[in-house]
Protein backbone atom coordinates (compact mmCIF):
# COMPACT_ATOMS: atom_id res chain seq x y z
CA UNK A 1 0.00 0.00 0.00
CA UNK A 2 1.25 3.55 -1.07
CA UNK A 3 1.60 6.30 1.03
CA UNK A 4 -1.35 8.08 -1.70
CA UNK A 5 -3.04 4.90 -0.91
CA UNK A 6 -3.12 5.18 2.89
CA UNK A 7 -3.87 9.37 2.62
CA UNK A 8 -6.92 8.57 -0.14
CA UNK A 9 -8.25 5.86 2.69
CA UNK A 10 -7.97 8.15 5.85
CA UNK A 11 -9.67 11.22 3.87
CA UNK A 12 -12.34 8.70 2.57
CA UNK A 13 -13.25 7.29 6.19
CA UNK A 14 -12.82 11.18 7.53
CA UNK A 15 -15.38 12.07 5.02
CA UNK A 16 -17.79 9.07 5.86
CA UNK A 17 -17.45 9.98 10.14
CA UNK A 18 -18.23 13.61 9.21
CA UNK A 19 -21.35 12.58 6.73
CA UNK A 20 -22.54 10.20 9.36
CA UNK A 21 -22.70 12.66 12.47
CA UNK A 22 -24.09 15.29 10.25
CA UNK A 23 -26.52 13.19 8.85
CA UNK A 24 -27.25 11.72 12.81
CA UNK A 25 -27.09 15.45 13.95
CA UNK A 26 -24.25 14.58 16.61
CA UNK A 27 -21.77 17.01 15.49
CA UNK A 28 -22.73 19.84 17.50
CA UNK A 29 -23.02 18.05 20.33
CA UNK A 30 -20.01 16.12 19.98
CA UNK A 31 -18.11 19.70 19.74
CA UNK A 32 -19.85 20.60 23.12
CA UNK A 33 -18.67 17.59 25.19
CA UNK A 34 -16.18 18.34 27.73
CA UNK A 35 -13.65 16.34 26.16
CA UNK A 36 -14.58 16.56 22.59
CA UNK A 37 -10.97 16.16 21.28
CA UNK A 38 -10.24 12.99 23.12
CA UNK A 39 -14.12 11.64 21.75
CA UNK A 40 -13.38 12.21 18.91
CA UNK A 41 -9.91 10.92 18.34
CA UNK A 42 -11.39 7.87 19.53
CA UNK A 43 -14.51 7.98 17.52
CA UNK A 44 -11.75 8.12 14.42
CA UNK A 45 -9.88 5.60 15.31
CA UNK A 46 -12.90 3.46 15.28
CA UNK A 47 -13.79 4.63 11.94
CA UNK A 48 -10.37 4.16 10.71
CA UNK A 49 -10.51 0.40 11.52
CA UNK A 50 -13.64 -0.46 10.23
CA UNK A 51 -13.45 -2.81 7.70
CA UNK A 52 -17.52 -1.51 6.26
CA UNK A 53 -16.63 1.77 4.43
CA UNK A 54 -18.65 0.70 1.23
CA UNK A 55 -21.80 -0.47 3.79
CA UNK A 56 -21.44 2.64 5.31
CA UNK A 57 -20.90 4.53 2.44
CA UNK A 58 -24.22 3.12 0.44
CA UNK A 59 -26.41 3.40 4.30
CA UNK A 60 -25.88 7.06 4.16
CA UNK A 61 -26.65 7.61 0.90
CA UNK A 62 -30.16 5.98 1.58
CA UNK A 63 -31.12 7.12 4.76
CA UNK A 64 -32.74 10.34 4.55
CA UNK A 65 -33.61 11.01 8.71
CA UNK A 66 -32.48 7.92 10.41
CA UNK A 67 -33.20 7.76 14.42
CA UNK A 68 -29.86 6.35 14.73
CA UNK A 69 -26.60 4.92 13.27
CA UNK A 70 -26.40 1.20 11.37
CA UNK A 71 -25.57 -1.82 13.64
CA UNK A 72 -22.48 -2.27 12.03
CA UNK A 73 -21.60 1.19 12.82
CA UNK A 74 -18.64 0.94 15.40
CA UNK A 75 -19.71 4.37 16.92
CA UNK A 76 -23.02 3.38 17.02
CA UNK A 77 -22.96 2.93 20.94
CA UNK A 78 -21.23 6.59 21.39
CA UNK A 79 -23.52 8.19 18.82
CA UNK A 80 -26.65 7.10 20.40
CA UNK A 81 -25.15 8.27 23.98
CA UNK A 82 -25.32 11.78 22.05
CA UNK A 83 -28.40 11.59 20.95
CA UNK A 84 -29.82 10.40 24.22
CA UNK A 85 -27.93 13.25 25.82
CA UNK A 86 -29.46 15.89 23.52
CA UNK A 87 -33.46 14.20 23.88
CA UNK A 88 -32.91 14.60 27.73
CA UNK A 89 -31.36 18.30 27.17
CA UNK A 90 -34.29 19.11 25.16
CA UNK A 91 -36.73 17.84 27.42
CA UNK A 92 -38.75 20.66 29.63
CA UNK A 93 -37.93 20.41 33.19
CA UNK A 94 -40.54 19.02 35.33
Amino acid sequence: MSVLDIFSRLTKQADLMDAMMTKLGVADEIWKLPDHAGVLRRAANRCLTCDRPDACQQWLSHEAEPDEAPSFCRNHDLFARVLRNTDADAQPAA
